[in-house]
């Protein structure tokens, strides 16, 4: 983790302790929503003289979308009996197309639920993880769908000063995740992907005809 990232986590939180976030636990989700984006809008404007770029040693956190293209195509095909898979092959590839064209930010890569800590509904703590890398910010974003239903994660993305596009990426991104997580014998990450899925599905106007569950 670079010493950047570091500091600028450390300044905002200091050594507070707190809880794994949860939909069950982030208070006013509303309001911790815009906390949270809030928090990734001064990440991506510090200073990248220090960041490395995205590699295979950091999971390709940053990477563009496309890079995911195999897995994702595998996944759906896994899946195929529960998910739409054309229609989010589709999805995929459109995103795909909207690589990140502004200077690369700071992205933690590992911008999920079991790494964030609240207290009394409140953002408390973010652990600094060795997957930071300067590139695309989607990844980070895809967390929205974990925690947010629609509304909160349009004061999300507002608060992060987020593009459609890039939305877009993210929301790949997180579909990606909760497929890999589909089956997990984690029953809290269980949960988390098979609600994301429901959530991804809505945003794009599908209507489920199954129990994710």
């Amino acid at each position: 983790m670079s010493k950047v990232v570091e500091k600028f986590i450390a300044d905002k939180f200091g050594s507070q302790g707190g809880a794994k976030v949860t939909p069950a636990n982030l208070g006013e989700p509303r309001e911790f929503a815009r906390e949270l984006g809030n928090f990734l809008y001064q990440l991506h404007r510090l200073p990248l003289e220090t960041a490395p770029a995205p590699s295979f040693e950091n999971a390709f956190a940053g990477q563009d979308l496309i890079f995911f293209e195999a897995e994702f195509t595998e996944l759906l095909t896994q899946y195929q009996k529960i998910v739409p898979a054309e229609l989010l092959q589709e999805q995929f590839t459109r995103a795909a197309k909207t690589k990140w064209q502004k200077k690369p930010v700071w992205v933690l890569g590992r911008f999920w639920p079991e790494n964030l800590s609240v207290t009394d509904g409140k953002l408390t703590g973010v652990k600094a993880t060795d997957q930071a890398v300067s590139g695309d910010p989607a990844c980070d974003l895809a967390i929205a769908w974990t925690l947010f239903d629609e509304k909160a994660r349009k004061i999300f993305f507002s608060a992060a000063d987020t593009d459609t596009q890039t939305i877009d990426r993210a929301r790949m991104f997180a579909l990606r995740t909760a497929l890999k997580n589909y089956q997990s014998q984690d029953i809290d990450l269980l949960i988390q992907s098979r609600d994301a899925s429901t959530e991804i599905l809505k945003d794009l106007n599908y209507t489920i005809a199954q129990d994710m569950y």
